[in-house]
């Protein structure tokens, strides 16, 4: 190695020598520094024209011809702020058995052959504000994508048995609304700040899906859906002129909505609260603190946009730096701007905490938020912010239908088009001092709500400092029965008396009380996501609090273990502990079991309802 570099030295010092020597060699420029690249964060605008069609329709047709598909991408001012009161959920159903539940022609089932046999993809949804639908297709089946998804938005059929399936899937989704914290924290910091009556705050619930009939989608659908507020975004391999022509056609004779749009539901300037949901089972408390915001038009928008980033925007932010890294407090913080097309959004700052640093957690955000309006932000913060806007924004418009269906969101409420240029240059030209003046426009540490979902009992604090504290009842409501139950009689109740004795007389009478334990096995079909299966459960009941189940799936076995106060589940996850509200319910189960009941009937009432 050493001979190596001795025979090298020689060879670089004459080379440097010569290029000392040399001015033209010196002077020679760099290819490199000839490449022109575009500044790091731009976005490009496509070459697009705007057509509006007769009877209403808005296209925005780009052509891209360097690959053979198009994509089109639907928006329709028809959203979940339209749902009647009651019917909560029925708007999420439109959406989806709109495309499951078939057309005047074809079946559901049928469009997903005929999908799946062209590599093609139609789907639609409703959200919050809007409607849409989504096609993408090579160009040599585009047509008949096309006549399919004009058919979907046109004429739905809403099959009974998918809106049906689509309605147990929604109840499956209520049941395990409160697996995880932070959707609970989501579901309740939106009523907390809406209201509990606004359309968007609106908790499905079993009977409001009850109360959902086919009949509700159609008419949901005639109301609110029409041409005259729909905009198509047409992205590919096609003529646009030619493609207008087509559209045209597919969508002819589809009647305007039957209703005209009423004013947005606003977001009101409700007081601030303080709130706790209770979940005893938890060892981690989520906190929401947060108020009203305000619309992308507002002047203060882009200030408020860095100074979020500032404030919680990622890993160098103020809550990461200081609630997670130097304090110890949180595994995950950070903050949400609380900004919206339509209506202001909502301000909201969270941390992730043990229960015994519920309250100081909630304490140092407020304190960061409180800084935000006192101080300008340093240099550093102003330009590490903005550069992360505009080199992150660009991933927002990566793709051509990206850029044109937020045109389609400008041109829907009410904005100018060049309203992202304006958005940009209004960040890159930001200052310390207008940061700040954001801040104490929009931004009120006196109004903040706060929400903690976790277990009071552990908390460092009762939260009492921030205000008086509301208890949130996250109880998930049971169906309501819809049989109508007459007032008992002694005659109704007798005859209810002799049919539990006839009932425990035929599962062995007298021998029930000195029953020490038993066994039940039992087989149920179910189906799940359009898949049947059979579902065996094993339960052994040792009296008085001993309690095992399994129950075992195609596609894994589980087992629940209940010993007096506390147990254990064992699943294809692992094995957890099972303790206080969830011990408690398998305790109830052991009491409900039927043949419990019928051990104990001489201590209960029962009421016959037919003789």
């Amino acid at each position: 190695m050493k001979r190596i570099l001795k025979t090298a030295a020689p060879v670089l010092l004459l080379l440097a020598a010569a290029t000392l020597a040399s001015p033209a060699l010196a002077a020679r420029s760099k290819p490199w520094e000839k490449i022109k690249t575009p500044a790091l964060g731009e976005i490009r605008l496509p070459d697009y024209q705007r057509v509006q069609l007769d009877n209403g329709m808005v296209l925005y047709l780009a052509e891209d011809h360097e690959l053979p598909m198009i994509e089109l991408s639907a928006t329709i001012r028809a959203g979940q702020i339209y749902e009647p009161e009651g019917k909560t959920g029925l708007a999420a159903l439109t959406g989806e058995v709109l495309r499951t539940g078939g057309t005047a022609s074809w079946s559901g089932d049928e469009i997903d052959e005929r999908m799946e046999s062209l590599g093609a993809m139609v789907e639609t949804y409703v959200e919050g504000y809007t409607a849409g639908a989504y096609l993408s297709a090579l160009t040599e089946d585009a047509d008949q994508a096309l006549a399919i998804l004009a058919e979907v938005l046109r004429s739905p059929r809403f099959a009974e048995d998918k809106l049906d399936l689509a309605k147990t899937q929604h109840k499956a989704g209520i049941a395990r609304r409160n697996d995880e914290p932070m959707s609970i924290a989501r579901r309740e910091f939106s009523r907390v700040i809406l209201g509990p009556d606004h359309p968007l705050a609106r908790n499905e619930e079993y009977d409001t899906l009850g109360a959902i009939a086919r009949q509700d989608l159609v008419d949901f659908h005639a109301d609110w859906f029409g041409p005259d507020r729909t905009y198509l975004v047409v992205i590919g391999d096609f003529d646009a002129a030619a493609m207008t022509g087509k559209i045209e056609a597919a969508f002819a004779g589809w009647p305007a909505a039957r209703r005209p749009l009423p004013a947005d539901p606003v977001v009101p300037d409700l007081p601030r609260t303080v709130n706790v949901a209770p979940k005893a089972d938890l060892t981690q408390s989520t906190v929401i603190l947060g108020h009203k915001g305000i619309r992308n038009d507002d002047p203060h928008y882009a200030g408020i946009e860095v100074a979020n980033r500032i404030l919680g925007g990622g890993f160098a932010s103020r809550l990461f730096n200081e609630v997670r890294s130097a304090r110890g407090l949180a595994y995950s913080t950070g903050s949400a701007s609380g900004t919206g097309w339509r209506q202001p959004g909502v301000f909201v700052a969270y941390a992730g905490t043990k229960s015994e640093s519920t309250e100081q957690a909630a304490s140092v955000m407020i304190e960061q938020i409180e800084k935000m309006t006192r101080e300008p932000v340093t240099a550093a913060e102003l330009r590490t912010a903005v550069d992360g806007i505009l080199n992150s924004d660009v991933f927002n418009y990566d793709t051509k239908r990206e850029v044109l269906d937020r045109m389609v969101l400008f041109e829907m409420n009410g904005y100018p088009a060049d309203f992202l240029t304006g958005y940009r240059a209004a960040v890159q030209a930001m200052t310390a001092e207008q940061v700040l003046e954001a801040c104490r426009a929009v931004w009120k540490p006196e109004l903040l709500s706060v929400l903690a979902v976790g277990n009071p009992a552990d908390f460092d604090g009762d939260l009492s400092r921030f205000g008086a504290v509301n208890m949130i009842d996250i109880t998930i409501p049971e169906p309501k029965l819809a049989l109508e139950i007459p007032a008992a009689t002694p005659e109704s109740l007798a005859a209810g008396q002799k049919l539990l004795d006839r009932a425990a007389a035929a599962v062995g009478g007298k021998k029930l009380a000195d029953m020490k334990g038993f066994a039940t096995k039992q087989t149920l079909a179910a189906e799940i996501q359009g898949m049947s299966l059979n579902i065996t459960m094993e339960t052994t009941i040792v009296l008085p609090d001993r309690l095992k189940l399994i129950q075992k799936l195609p596609f894994g076995e589980s087992t629940q273990v209940l010993d007096g106060d506390k147990g254990w589940v064992k699943s294809p996850m692992g094995v957890q502990d099972i303790e206080g509200a969830d011990a408690a319910k398998m305790r109830d189960q052991i009491e409900g079991d039927m043949l419990m009941l019928l051990r104990d009937h001489a201590g209960r009432t029962c009421q016959a309802l037919s003789p």
